[in-house]
Formats: C-alpha cells, structure tokens, sequence
C-alpha cells in the first residue's frame, strides 16, 4: 500500500482516496490483500488478471485497423439475466458495439479474448457466434452508414484529435533533448496510456475502408508508440528502484514489455 500511495501522489490523489479506492476494488473483486505485520500488499485477483489481459491485447496490439472484411457477430440468445448483464459489460470492453437490438458486432477481432470470455461466464452453450461479411459494395456502404449513425464515430475522431493535441507537443519536445528523469518518464508513461485506454476500449476498430479520409486514429496509435518507447526504459528504471512487492523491489520488465506494440 506504501508504493501505491507514493506513486499516486504525485498524480495528486490523497492518501485517503488510494486507501478508500483499494478497500472497494477488493470488495469488487479487482484487488486481493494480503497483510504482512501492519503492511498490506495487493494484486489482481484472478477475474481482474483476465480482464487485464483482455485489454492489453487490445491496447498494447501492433496495429488498430484491419484489413479483413469479416466481422464477429455475437447472439447471446439463452444468456440468463444475471449473466447477460455481465457479458454485455465484458463485451463492450472488448470493443463490441449493439448493431441492432439483441447482436452485438466486432470488425475483424481477435477471437481468443472472446473465447475466453465465454468460458468464464460458463455460457458456451447459450450463445451464437459467428463471422460474416457484406456481399456487395452497396451493401457495404449501407453497414457504413449505420455504423456512423448508432457508433458515433464523429466524437471518438475528436476524442483522438484532443489526445493527439495533447501529446504531440510532448514527443517533439523529447526528440529536441528534453530530459526527463526516471520519476517523469514513469508518470507521463501512466498518463498517456490512461488517457490513450479510455479512447482505444471505445474504438471499433473498423477497417480502413469504413472510416473517415481524414480518420486520425492511426495518427494516435503511432503516436503511442513512439512516446511510449521514449519512455519506456526510464519510466522501468523509476518501478523497479522504488516500487515494493511483497518479495522486495520489482523485478525487471519481462520479455512481454518489450514486444508491446510489435
């Protein structure tokens, strides 16, 4: 609890709040604690490690857009209710969006986090999945429109530009010679790819020829990855030489660090 109230504040949260924030992510199932003497140690529990890992397939993946035209399209026909309202939450974090009432659609999407999903919930025999795609250009632009109409892709295109505005500058500024220390790396680090999250688990994902000529998601993205890799080694520097574990400092980066984004 020690490190996480340390490195929080500096993003300005009280030690209060990291202490209310902890004692409701355990009661969520988010976080396990485990006491040590008068200390308290955290991680994820076993749900949240595969939420974690979800999401980070997505936001750490190589490329956004796809060229495929298939689309995954989920049916959840017998899902009882308690369920329903979960697998629905887990489905839009994957980036599935309603189409029409009842099925929820996905372009070109990985399907091992869906999967996954799937199993966990115990619902394998309740749901419909299947890949489809248009048959003819005009049929393609129709789901184009829809899409635009029901996805709103005009606010997530402002939404990258604000993004794109915000780090920009940011990256010129180390690639001129701005210095930063391990301690800046490792929270601008957190920032960005915060900020970059809460746009990128709302992203569709749609193949290039059903967005926008001037789409800058793709800008974003590169952008990510450019500042990410500025700060990366730095930002490892600061966890490791101040961050404790219930073992002692953090270990080193594991080889999965390094192929973020490759």
């Amino acid at each position: 609890m020690g490190s996480l109230i340390e490195c929080l504040s500096l993003l300005g949260y009280s030690e209060r709040l990291v202490r209310t924030s902890a004692f409701r992510l355990v009661k969520d199932d988010w976080l396990q604690v485990r006491k040590v003497g008068r200390k308290s140690y955290y991680a994820f529990t076993e749900s949240a490690n595969n939420h974690y890992t979800k999401a980070a397939r997505r936001i750490y993946a190589k490329s956004m857009q796809h060229s495929d035209e298939h689309w995954l399209i989920v049916i959840p026909s017998f899902v009882t209710e308690d369920k329903l309202i979960r697998f629905k939450r887990q489905l839009t974090w994957l980036g599935f969006s309603t189409l029409s009432s009842g099925v929820y659609a996905h372009p070109s999407m990985e399907r091992s986090s869906l999967e996954d999903t799937v199993k966990e919930l115990k619902i394998t025999d309740s749901v419909v999945i299947f890949s489809s795609q248009t048959i003819d250009s005009n049929s393609t632009e129709v789901l184009k429109k829809l899409v635009f109409k029901k996805w709103n892709i005009k606010k997530l295109q402002q939404q990258y530009e604000s993004f794109i505005a915000t780090y920009r500058p940011i990256l010129a500024l180390i690639k001129s010679g701005l210095g930063l220390s391990s301690q800046q790396s490792f929270l601008l680090r957190t920032l960005l790819i915060h900020e970059y999250r809460r746009i990128l688990l709302k992203d569709h994902e749609l193949s290039m020829n059903m967005l926008p000529g001037d789409w800058n998601g793709s800008i974003a993205n590169q952008l990510v990855k450019d500042l990410y890799a500025k700060l990366g080694k730095k930002s490892c520097n600061y966890i490791e030489s101040s961050l404790l574990s219930i073992d002692g400092y953090l270990p080193k980066a594991s080889i999965e660090f390094e192929r973020r984004f490759t």
